[in-house]
């Protein structure tokens, strides 16, 4: 009798509605070779068929959804009908849990790039509006032991740039773009496409945003910043 293998499954077909249901229909073959008793599959089976179980994954859903929210509210949007297939398959291969803002952020943020770079996601947007969220996302949630030991002398991964700054690049027009998605609306299809540079300070502590001009972009481009 294994406890972990039991409680394994368990939590799995907490996760997965497509699983729970394999277990139900397939039971012999979603099953096989784990260290289960026959008690231990009989008490599988009959909480795999308990109609409380679809709460649960609700729930489940719920709750790891809310990070990818709270970080991501414009990449989930631009998503629109492909978020929910996009996140079936990355908790399918990243069952552990992770409600860390920042961290669940970042490894959501990776899957998505790997789905970008294989052309599996349609709007135009979300490469820059992905990385724009990210970029707000590590600002808010800087340590003050981070921001002290870069202070003191430490080297800035960020090759020179303050600390509390970030500058994301954007492919369209990052003031028409961000309006329009805070109003919950979809960006229009024709935005037209240049090089932009927003600048995202937090310095103050409330982040400020600005456009880098031509000479600006340039200066810091010279610098090997952006």
């Amino acid at each position: 009798m294994s406890v972990a293998t039991y409680q394994d499954v368990f939590c799995r077909m907490v996760a997965s509605a497509a699983y729970r249901d394999h277990v139900l229909v397939q039971p012999h073959e979603a099953l096989a070779g784990l260290d289960l008793s026959d008690r231990e599959r009989r008490r599988l089976l009959a909480i795999a068929s308990q109609p409380g179980m679809r709460v649960n994954t609700a729930i489940h859903r719920a709750n790891r959804l809310t990070p990818l929210d709270q970080t991501l509210p414009f990449t989930c949007f631009l998503l629109g009908d492909e978020l929910g297939p996009i996140v079936d398959r990355y908790w399918l291969e990243n069952t552990t849990e992770n409600l860390q803002l920042p961290a669940e952020c970042e490894r959501f943020g990776r899957f998505l790039e790997d789905r970008l770079r294989a052309g599996e996601i349609s709007s135009p947007y979300v490469a820059e509006v992905l990385a724009f969220e990210r970029a707000c996302t590590e600002l808010r949630f800087l340590v003050e032991a981070d921001e002290h030991r870069r202070l003191n002398g430490a080297s800035d991964r960020r090759g020179g740039l303050p600390l509390r700054v970030r500058v994301v690049r954007f492919r369209h027009d990052p003031v028409l773009l961000l309006e329009t998605l805070s109003k919950l609306e979809p960006p229009p299809g024709d935005l037209a496409e240049g090089a932009f540079h927003l600048v995202i300070d937090c310095r103050t502590g409330d982040p400020e945003f600005r456009l880098l001009d031509a000479d600006g972009a340039a200066a810091l481009r010279e610098r090997g910043l952006i």
